[in-house]
């Protein structure tokens, strides 16, 4: 019953993480689209914009491990992305 209680806290406690962290990546992503990211760096607006459509399908279905995955990949090309536009 504890152990059980436990993983419920945990993974809750995860997922408002990641909402955060999903909100903050949307934000960028806006960030990279109006400061020309899909002209100036295509690709990794593209890939950014897919992982985090993936981050929120894992997010939807609960999965921690999963959004996390997405999640750094997100990181990953929204910060290529920046970097090109700047």
């Amino acid at each position: 019953m504890v152990l059980g209680l436990s993983f419920v806290l945990f993974t809750g406690c995860a997922m408002v993480k990641h909402k955060q962290t999903y909100s903050d990546y949307e934000a960028q992503l806006q960030t990279l689209k109006a400061q020309g990211g899909e002209e100036k760096a295509p690709y990794e607006t593209a890939k950014a914009e897919g992982y985090l459509k993936a981050m929120k399908s894992e997010m939807d279905e609960r999965d921690v491990r999963g959004a996390a995955l997405f999640s750094e990949k997100v990181d990953q090309y929204l910060q290529q992305g920046l970097k090109k536009v700047q």
